[in-house]
C-alpha cells in the first residue's frame, strides 16, 4: 500500500516538521496529564509495585545496596529509577517527567512503522491514535516498567526490519535490544527461538543459510552479553545460578493452578500482600522439601507444583488458557496494582478518551479492528512476519502466566497500526461499493465487539469502589493525613459494608488515637468478614498487648498460626508474645519454627538470642 511518491514528498518537505509535531503533541498531552494527576494521593506516596520500585531504587543508591540475594524481579526498571533518582535528587515528579519525555518518542515510532509497512494515511492516523491513547498516558506517568517495556518492544520490532539491510551491526543491535527488554520483562525472551522462523523464511533467501545462521547467532550472543552481568551478579552474591530473576516459577503457579482466575496474581492460602506472598513462596517450598532451598530451587518447586496440577487436569489447563486469551482481547482494563479508571477522577484529559460503560473504550474497539486488520494483512505475510512473530511470542508468554492491562501494553502500538489499516480497508470497500466485503467486515466486527465488550471478570462495582477508597486512604496514611485517610476508609465501608480491609484500617487509626476498645472492635469485625488476612491478626494481637491483655493476644496469634502455619512472622510474633508472658519454652519453640521458615531473618535471630539468655538465667536461678 506504500505510495512511493507520497513518501518522497514527505521526506523532502516534512522530514523534520511532521516528526517534530508528533513528538511535541505527544509530549504536550502527557505533560498535561502529568500535571493533572499531581493531586492523586499516590503521586508522591506510591503503593504496591510503585512503592517496591521506589524502595528498591533507594536501596540501590544507598551504601548498603540491594539485598545479597538473586533478583526476585527483573532488575532493569529499579536500576533505571535509581539513576533517575540521582539525576532528579529523588523527585518523583521529575522522574515521571523524564519517563514521559522518553515515551513521547513512541508515537513517532508508530508513524515510522506506518510509512515503512503501510502508507502515509495509516502513518498519520496511527501516530495520532498513539498520541492520545489513554493507557499510554496513564502508564507513561507510573513508576512501573510498563512504559519502558512498550518503548523497548517497539524499538526491537523496528530493529528487526532494519536487519533486512543485511549489515551485521543491525543484528547485534537487535540482540542488545532483546537482552535489555529481557532485563525488563524476561518473558520477551521467548521471541529468541521464535525468530528462527524469520531467519529461515526472510533472511536465508537474501544471504544464504550459513550467513543467516551466523546473524541469528549474533542476536543470541548479543542478548546473552547484556544479560550475563545480571546472571554473574546473582551467582556472586548467593552462589545460585539465576539467569535474571527467580519469580517465574511462583508466577507460573499463580497463573495456572486449578483455582486461578487467569488475571489475579493470588492463590488460595497465599498471603495477598507483596511481602507476605514473597515469604510464603519460600516457606511453603522449603516446608514441602524439608530443607533450605536456593532461590532457583524455590522457583523450580513452584514450576513443579503447577505442572503437577496441569498433568492432573489438562482439560482445565486448556480451558484456562482459552479464558486468558479471551481476557487478553477483552476491552476492560484489568487492574493489577490499582484501578486505572480511578485516574479519571483526577485527570479530566482521560475522561473522553477512556470509559467502561456500554463499550470498554478504547481497547474494546481497538482489539476487534486489529484482529480484522491482521487477517486482511495475511496476503502480504512476508512483509509483516516480524510483527506476527513478536505478537505470537509475546501473547504466548503472557498466557503462560496471567493477563492484565499493563502486561498487554507492549503490543498496543502494532495493534493500533493494524486497527487503522482495517478502517482504511473498510473505507476502500465502501468507496469501491464492494457490498459483500463491507457486509462481511461489519458482521465480523460486530461479533468481535460483542466478544471484547462483555464482563468476564464479574467484579462487584461496590467492591471496586471500596477498594479505590482504600487505596486513596492508604496513600493518605503514608503522608500522613489521618483525617483524609479516615474519611476514605469510611467511604469504603459505606460503599461495601462487607469489605474487611476497610475495617482493619479504621482499627489502625483508632489504635493510633489510643482508642483501644474501638480498635479491637474494628479488627474483630474485619476478621469476621475475612479470617484469612494475616495482618489483621497481628493488629488485634498488638491492641490486646497495648491493653495489657497478653492472654487474648496469645489466643488470637495461636488462631493465626492454625490458619497460616507457614508464615514465619506469625511464629515470631507469637514467640515474642509468649516471651512477654514468661512462657520461655513456648517462646523458644515458636521462634525456632520462625527461623526454620525464614533462616535469613535478623530480627528472629536477635529475639532467639534474647530467649536463650532468658532461659539460661531461669535455669541458673
Amino acid at each position: 500500500m506504500t505510495d512511493g511518491r507520497v513518501v518522497k514528498r514527505i521526506s523532502k518537505h516534512q522530514v523534520w516538521l511532521v516528526p517534530l509535531f508528533i513528538f511535541l503533541a505527544a509530549f504536550a498531552i502527557r505533560l498535561g496529564y502529568l500535571n493533572q494527576i499531581k493531586s492523586l494521593p499516590t503521586f508522591n506516596y506510591p503503593i504496591m509495585d510503585e512503592k517496591y520500585h521506589v524502595d528498591l531504587a533507594q536501596k540501590i543508591n544507598s551504601d548498603e545496596g540491594p539485598d545479597k540475594q538473586p533478583f526476585y524481579r527483573a532488575p532493569l526498571y529499579p536500576y533505571f529509577l535509581a539513576a533517575l533518582h540521582k539525576v532528579t535528587s529523588g523527585s518523583l515528579y521529575w522522574a515521571r517527567f523524564i519517563q514521559i519525555l522518553l515515551s513521547s518518542f513512541l508515537p513517532l515510532l508508530v508513524f515510522l512503522f506506518g510509512l515503512k509497512l503501510f502508507d502515509h494515511r495509516i502513518a498519520y492516523w496511527s501516530s495520532a491514535v498513539a498520541v492520545f491513547y489513554p493507557t499510554f498516558l496513564y502508564y507513561d506517568a507510573t513508576l512501573l516498567i510498563t512504559s519502558l517495556m512498550v518503548l523497548l518492544t517497539a524499538l526491537l520490532t523496528w530493529q528487526l526490519y532494519r536487519c533486512h539491510s543485511r549489515g551485521l551491526i543491525h543484528f547485534i543491535i537487535a540482540g542488545v535490544l532483546l537482552g535489555v527488554a529481557g532485563l525488563a520483562r524476561p518473558n520477551i525472551l521467548l521471541l529468541g527461538p521464535v525468530l528462527l522462523v524469520w531467519v529461515w523464511l526472510i533472511i536465508k533467501p537474501l544471504i544464504g543459510w550459513k550467513k543467516a545462521l551466523v546473524r541469528y547467532l549474533l542476536i543470541g550472543i548479543a542478548s546473552l552479553a547484556v544479560i550475563l552481568p545480571v546472571t554473574v551478579r546473582n551467582y556472586a552474591v548467593s552462589g545460585d545460578f539465576v539467569l535474571i530473576a527467580w519469580q517465574g516459577g511462583f508466577n507460573f503457579f499463580l497463573g495456572n493452578n486449578r483455582q486461578s482466575t487467569g488475571w489475579s496474581a493470588t492463590a488460595p492460602g497465599i498471603d495477598q500482600t507483596w511481602e507476605g506472598g514473597y515469604r510464603q513462596a519460600i516457606a511453603v517450598a522449603e516446608q514441602n522439601t524439608g530443607r533450605p532451598l536456593k532461590r532457583s530451587e524455590v522457583s523450580g518447586f513452584w514450576y513443579g507444583q503447577a505442572w503437577e496440577e496441569i498433568k492432573k487436569s489438562p482439560a482445565s489447563f486448556l480451558a484456562l488458557q482459552i479464558k486468558k486469551a479471551r481476557l487478553f482481547l477483552n476491552g476492560y482494563e484489568i487492574p493489577n496494582n490499582q484501578d486505572i479508571y480511578l485516574a479519571r477522577q483526577f485527570a479530566p484529559i482521560l475522561r473522553p478518551l477512556m470509559f467502561n460503560k456500554m463499550l470498554y473504550f478504547p481497547f474494546g474497539l481497538l482489539a476487534p479492528l486489529a484482529l480484522i486488520g491482521l487477517a486482511l494483512s495475511l496476503a502480504h505475510w512476508r512483509r509483516y512476519l516480524p510483527i506476527y512473530l513478536v505478537l505470537f511470542s509475546y501473547i504466548v508468554s503472557l498466557l503462560l502466566f496471567f493477563v492484565c492491562a499493563r502486561y498487554r501494553q507492549p503490543l498496543i502500538p502494532v495493534l493500533i497500526l493494524f486497527a487503522v489499516y482495517a478502517m482504511i480497508r473498510l473505507f476502500e470497500f465502501l468507496k469501491r461499493k464492494e457490498g459483500k466485503n463491507v457486509a462481511v467486515f461489519m458482521a465480523v466486527l460486530a461479533l468481535l465487539v460483542v466478544e471484547s465488550n462483555h464482563d468476564m471478570l464479574g467484579l462487584d462495582p461496590k467492591r471496586t469502589e471500596a477498594e479505590n477508597h482504600l487505596l486513596l486512604g492508604n496513600a493518605f496514611l503514608e503522608q500522613p493525613d489521618l483525617g483524609k485517610a479516615e474519611r476514605e476508609f469510611r467511604e469504603a465501608v459505606a460503599a461495601d459494608p462487607t469489605f474487611a480491609q476497610a475495617y482493619n484500617n479504621l482499627g489502625l487509626l483508632a489504635a493510633n488515637r489510643h482508642e483501644l476498645i474501638r480498635a479491637a472492635g474494628y479488627f474483630q469485625k474485619a476478621l469476621e468478614l475475612d479470617p484469612m488476612t494475616i495482618e489483621t491478626y497481628f493488629n488485634l494481637a498488638t491492641t490486646y498487648l497495648d491493653r495489657g491483655d497478653t492472654g487474648s493476644a496469645i489466643g488470637i496469634l495461636e488462631r493465626a498460626r492454625q490458619i497460616h502455619p507457614l508464615n514465619d512472622f506469625v511464629h515470631l510474633k507469637l514467640g515474642m508474645t509468649y516471651y512477654e508472658a514468661g512462657r520461655i519454652d513456648d517462646a523458644r519453640r515458636s521462634v525456632e519454627q520462625s527461623l526454620r521458615l525464614n533462616p535469613q531473618s535478623d530480627l528472629a535471630r536477635q529475639i532467639y538470642r534474647q530467649i536463650l539468655e532468658a532461659a539460661a538465667d531461669t535455669t541458673s536461678s
